[in-house]
């Protein structure tokens, strides 16, 4: 049920769909002759996706998130494990119907992945996440996995899955019964910048300590460093933000976070 509730969560939290509401509140205003709030609600479904694409505003949220929680320091502390979060495979009928894995803007998680494979020979990967589908259809996000690590012939380290998790909090709890996080063990987490505060709450939620952060897939430039304007590129991020700070809002008031804003 929570899962569902994320899904349609996120469908009214489409930026696109704001102006259309604001015409609605506009027509029902006109019927009803409030006329200051007719013109105001039509003004504001035409200068609102307008101002999306101001990258200097519509980024900051999401920047905001992106460098709440920087990269853990490894040095030489011991690693008993690496925690890749699911999310970075594409659709699973596609990849089931051609016989070929699929990746998607989130494919960083992997290859961080693959880097730290290199850096950390004989550490166990464990890829945490079933499917991120309302209804999941074709192969899960393992199977595409296990083929592309095929392909790329294999990797010297044990690699293991946990192919139940629907939701962050899911991988947190779930990923525990793959690994034994006791005190004194040391975990890298990998998982998209913006995505990394709530994966930090949930984690702490779900138990775990010694987790060292490991974010990839930056959306935003540092703070300084950003364009002035693209509609595409705006509506993107503020879809992406708005997602993310109203899931962390819902992960903290029911007891799957444990903070609001985790760092």
């Amino acid at each position: 049920m929570f899962f569902i509730l994320s899904k349609t969560l996120g469908l009214l939290l489409e930026p696109l769909v704001i102006p259309y509401l604001f015409l609605a509140i506009g027509a029902i205003a006109r019927w009803r002759r409030r006329w200051w709030i007719m013109r105001f609600s039509f003004l504001a479904a035409i200068s609102l996706p307008l101002s999306f694409g101001i990258l200097p505003l519509s980024s900051l949220p999401l920047q905001f998130l992106e460098s709440r929680i920087p990269r853990g320091e490894i040095g030489e502390k011991h690693i008993d494990g690496i925690i890749v979060l699911g999310g970075f495979t594409s659709n699973g009928l596609i990849a089931e119907s051609h016989n070929q894995y699929g990746l998607n803007g989130s494919a960083e998680r992997f290859t961080a992945a693959m880097v730290l494979a290199r850096q950390l020979p004989q550490t166990p990967i464990l890829f945490s996440g079933f499917s991120s589908d309302l209804v999941q259809r074709g192969w899960r996000e393992s199977d595409n996995i296990r083929d592309l690590i095929h392909k790329l012939g294999g990797l010297n380290t044990t690699v293991l899955y946990e192919e139940n998790s629907r939701n962050t909090y899911e991988n947190a709890v779930n990923s525990r019964q793959v690994f034994a996080a006791e005190p004194g063990t040391n975990w890298i987490l990998i998982t998209s910048a913006n995505h990394m505060p709530r994966a930090v709450g949930s984690f702490a939620a779900a138990g775990w300590t010694g987790i060292i952060p490991y974010p990839v897939d930056y959306q935003t430039p540092k703070i300084g460093h950003t364009s002035f304007w693209s509609l595409g590129d705006g509506i993107s991020l503020l879809r992406h933000s708005l997602h993310e700070y109203a899931i962390l809002l819902v992960y903290y008031l029911t007891g799957r976070s444990t903070h609001l804003l985790p760092n």
